[in-house]
């Protein structure tokens, strides 16, 4: 049975996040079952993650929610926000970055996006970049976040 767009794009996406999260575990941390725990970062003394957590408010006053968030108590005491885009096809993904960016800035938190596929506009990636700054900390294709985490930064 052939997959809608849609599906397939929810299918591929998953499988970044999966990727990312096998990195996390490798790196030794650990799924924290209370989210909200990640949020008081205080009180974890050990490498933690939980995925889809609510860390604030978008620009548009609705539930912001990150792909990943993670507390690490010597390299990301503050937490750290990692988001995933998959853009297998030409799509609509890459005239939604202005959002996103702008929530970023509107976080309290660091942020790294990792964007993979190849399917978004080069214009697009080319913007991205140039607004990184603040707190959106990095941007990585999967090959370069994984030398990133080889690299001892995770």
């Amino acid at each position: 049975m052939a997959q809608t767009q849609g599906r397939q794009a929810n299918l591929t996406g998953n499988r970044l996040e999966r990727f990312i999260e096998n990195i996390l575990l490798d790196c030794g941390f650990q799924k924290v079952k209370d989210k909200k725990r990640l949020l008081r970062s205080q009180d974890i003394d050990e490498a933690g993650y939980a995925r889809q957590v609510k860390i604030g408010t978008t620009i548009y006053g609705t539930p912001l929610k990150c792909d990943f968030l993670l507390v690490h108590p010597e390299k990301w005491s503050e937490g750290l926000v990692i988001e995933a885009k998959w853009q297998q096809v030409g799509g609509t993904v890459d005239e939604k970055f202005p959002y996103f960016v702008h929530n970023v800035y509107a976080s309290e938190y660091d942020t790294i996006l990792v964007i993979d596929g190849g399917g978004y506009r080069p214009g697009a990636l080319a913007w991205l970049r140039y607004m990184q700054r603040d707190n959106f900390l990095h941007i990585f294709s999967m090959v370069e976040f994984q030398i990133w985490v080889n690299q001892g930064n995770l």
